[in-house]
């Protein structure tokens, strides 16, 4: 049933790659504003964390 789901429902293999490309896109630009600053914010902390426990 679901393979008469997707492949009878007349959706093209680039509507497919297009709605995939989308995605993945979306992905990117995520990491790019979510998660590098986040990362970026943590490493920065924990950095100057360990020179003020350092003294």
């Amino acid at each position: 049933m679901a393979f008469t789901l997707l492949f009878g429902a007349g959706v093209s293999g680039d509507v497919a790659t297009a709605s995939a490309v989308g995605m993945i896109g979306s992905f990117l630009a995520a990491a790019a504003l979510i998660v590098v600053p986040a990362a970026s914010f943590l490493l920065w902390v924990s950095q100057k964390d360990a020179l003020e426990r350092g003294r």
